[in-house]
């Protein structure tokens, strides 16, 4: 057609019937002479066999355009979705310093009521004789963490002897947070925006469920030390099957704790890394720590509880050597 509207080159090309054109100025007796020169064809085609099948194709473009909605969100849905699937549950470890067992730890996961978010308590109990005290030490954090992951509030405390430091940070919308210390002094620090914690971006790779390797993430974290904003930067390295002690049980000849199961998991590889502090660890998908480094310069492995608990150091007659093949084997890539 070269002649009309463009409008009645679509109509005449696509053999659209004069009817749905009514009205429309141009098109003439061009439509009309592609409709009557395709009439057997349209009337073929609206038979009983080719009208079903157009009614069956129709529904299945509607069925596709709701599995494309439901399935291929976008990406802060998607986060949200994932979020609502990250289970509740607790998980323990040994804590290493060097390759010497130097205590314990135990993380929980609670779901707050109506998917408004998350509570994380973490306890970890360590010996570090360098600070005088011949009891282990013991730090501690209750964080809130709201439906996006980011931070609420926390209290982290950390004791050595008879000596407690308190730390309380609440934070108001995304532009400050107020921070109350062991002597009731109260601050009010600004933010630049969101932040959360080393738990909660662990959460936020496991709801996101698509890391792969090379991917990298800028998060904003909570520092308590300086209790503000630290840009933190993170990389997935690889992605594998990681085992761990998941039930233990004594031996009938030494009477010591032993692993009697493993259990195995796909975990991520991550490098996180803070101006000079770079720290790698595995994360499963539930956004739980397998084997890592972590503040202060110690590593955690999974493990089960009485590995974790009746093994502790000070538990014992002396400091345990555990070889890491002990506590923790890694599968093939996937």
């Amino acid at each position: 057609m070269r002649g009309g509207s463009p409008w009645c080159q679509i109509v005449a090309e696509r053999r659209v019937p004069p009817a749905a054109v009514a009205g429309q100025v141009g098109c003439g007796t061009a439509v009309g002479a592609v409709h009557r020169r395709e009439s057997g064809e349209v009337l073929r085609l609206f038979d009983r066999r080719g009208l079903a099948v157009l009614i069956l194709a129709s529904w299945a473009a509607v069925l596709g355009w709701h599995v494309r909605r439901e399935f291929s969100p976008s990406e802060a849905r998607q986060l949200a979705l994932g979020v609502q699937t990250l289970p509740p549950g607790v998980a323990y470890y040994q804590v290493f310093r060097g390759d010497r067992l130097a205590g314990w730890a135990r993380t929980e996961f609670d779901t707050l009521p109506g998917s408004t978010g998350f509570r994380i308590r973490e306890l970890l109990e360590f010996q570090m004789p360098g600070l005088g005290s011949a009891g282990p030490l013991e730090r501690s954090s209750d964080e809130y963490l709201g439906a996006d992951l980011n931070l609420d509030s926390l209290t982290r405390a950390f004791v050595v002897g008879h000596d407690t430091t308190r730390l309380v940070a609440a934070v108001r919308g995304d532009s400050m947070v107020r921070v109350q210390d062991t002597s009731g002094r109260v601050e009010v620090i600004p933010l630049d925006g969101p932040v959360t914690t080393s738990a909660g971006w662990r959460l936020r790779l496991a709801a996101d469920g698509d890391a792969r390797p090379g991917d990298r993430y800028a998060v904003d974290l909570f520092d308590p030390v300086s209790a503000a904003g630290l840009p933190v930067d993170v990389r997935v390295l690889e992605r594998r099957s990681v085992a761990f002690p998941d039930s233990a049980d004594t031996d009938s000849l030494s009477d010591e704790w032993i692993a009697v199961r493993m259990d195995s998991v796909l975990a991520w590889r991550t490098r996180r890394r803070a101006g000079d502090l770079v720290l790698d660890a595995w994360v499963d998908e539930d956004g739980r720590l397998v084997d890592g480094e972590i503040e202060g310069g110690l590593r955690v492995r999974r493990t089960a509880f009485e590995l974790a608990f009746f093994r502790r150091p000070w538990a014992v007659d002396s400091l345990s050597i555990v070889d890491a093949g002990d506590t923790l084997r890694q599968g093939e890539p996937e």
